[in-house]
């Protein structure tokens, strides 16, 4: 039975006693066994690393457990570096895997660690025709100075979306634009600063006078208020309607915000992190944790929004884990986490038809009608009229991608 706790580093070692195994937990904790902690130079003996706590046990032996953002850092660092051919096959596995969760597209917003050949991969395999998942991601960088945001700016002309296909293309910028400014769902509160801000709003003025599309990361209050501040600002010298720039995340958006984003045209991307934050959220955020995010508000606030999952680190990717919360407002385990809900069928649409759009595909993508590709699902079971604590357990007896079955459970 699952129960609410880590790993520690004697379960691991019973599972793989002679490789190394490290579990990322969100984005400041590492779990990992006595093979992992040696290939990341970790003993007894090591002392702390900067901004990060190895963790101990009464007798002074080491848990496994490594706390602190860096962590992730270091552990990342440790993996190495991945030979060309075998980052093709990667991709290619991570797609049959997304086919047979049901994902038939999906937008990557890039992340820390991104790099060039984590793209080529993808461009390798679309070359080769082995695409089963229309792939479209933003371009990413993480500029953390002054100079970074000049440098960016000098080189903005070079960003140009929309030069590959219905398979694989760069849609835009995001979901960092100065990475200073990216807040965490599990802080108390966003504090950004006015410098901070106005470099934020240089670049995205840079995005604006491109033509570029720009996804812009926003949980807490000082970062969702900042920001749009910053976008009334550039709306003004140059007008970013039509762009659709969008927000991702808005857990503590407020009616005021979503007027002041129907006025700019500016979209909404939901993710479904509750699903296995929701009881850290509540440590921090407390009852507030209840509305994280506004769900129903948003539904019917009237602006473009689409539903998603976000991050493998941080939530399930599969669509049926994101629609079950979405209806029954439940984190994984069966705690309550969100009261705005909404229905099967504002979720589906969410989830699909709307979503579309963030691709700049809704002509071709999101619905079954004449003209339009045919992506489509054969489920095990009927998401309409399922118990709605079923629509978790949802699994796809057929993906199809362009009339073409990329998965079949009978194979």
């Amino acid at each position: 039975m699952d129960e609410p706790r880590g790993f520690s580093r004697a379960e691991l070692d019973g599972i793989a006693p002679n490789n190394p195994v490290a579990l990322q937990l969100f984005y400041f904790r590492v779990y990992a066994n006595t093979a992992a902690l040696k290939a990341m130079g970790i003993g007894p003996a090591t002392p702390d690393p900067t901004g990060i706590k190895i963790e101990k046990d009464d007798k002074g032996e080491l848990t496994g457990a490594l706390n602190g953002g860096p962590s992730i850092g270091l552990l990342r660092d440790k993996l190495g570096a991945v030979a060309r051919d075998k980052t093709v096959e990667n991709a290619r596995l991570l797609m049959h895997d997304l086919n047979k969760m049901g994902i038939t597209a999906f937008q990557d917003q890039g992340g820390t660690g991104m790099k060039a050949s984590h793209i080529e991969a993808f461009h390798m395999a679309h070359d080769a025709g082995q695409m089963t998942v229309r792939s479209f991601y933003n371009y990413y960088e993480e500029p953390r100075s002054v100079a970074d945001v000049e440098n960016l700016i000098a080189r903005m002309a070079q960003i140009k979306p929309f030069q590959g296909d219905d398979w694989f293309d760069l849609t835009g910028y995001g979901e960092t634009l100065y990475f200073p400014l990216h807040d965490a769902l599990l802080a108390k509160a966003a504090n950004p600063s006015a410098e901070a801000l106005q470099l934020w709003q240089r670049l995205g003025l840079a995005l604006a006078k491109n033509g570029i599309h720009l996804n812009v990361h926003a949980q807490l209050r000082g970062s969702i208020e900042g920001f749009l501040t910053a976008m009334e600002a550039i709306n003004k010298e140059r007008p970013i309607k039509g762009l659709r720039w969008t927000f991702s995340h808005l857990d503590q958006a407020q009616a005021q915000d979503l007027e002041r984003m129907k006025r700019l045209d500016i979209y909404a991307q939901i993710h479904s992190r509750p699903t296995i934050q929701g009881a850290l959220m509540f440590k921090v955020h407390g009852d507030l944790t209840y509305d994280m995010p506004p769900l129903r508000m948003i539904q019917d606030s009237g602006i473009p929004w689409g539903l998603g999952s976000d991050a493998t680190a941080v939530t399930p990717s599969s669509p049926f884990t994101t629609l079950w919360w979405a209806v029954t407002g439940k984190m994984i385990g069966g705690k309550q986490v969100l009261r705005q809900t909404i229905s099967r069928e504002e979720a589906l649409i969410a989830h699909t038809r709307a979503n579309a759009v963030f691709l700049f595909q809704e002509g071709n993508l999101g619905s079954l009608a004449p003209g339009k590709y045919a992506d489509l699902l054969v489920l095990d079971r009927d998401y309409l009229t399922v118990p709605a604590d079923e629509i978790l357990a949802i699994k796809p007896l057929l993906t199809m991608v362009g009339g073409k079955t990329v998965y079949d459970v009978m194979r």
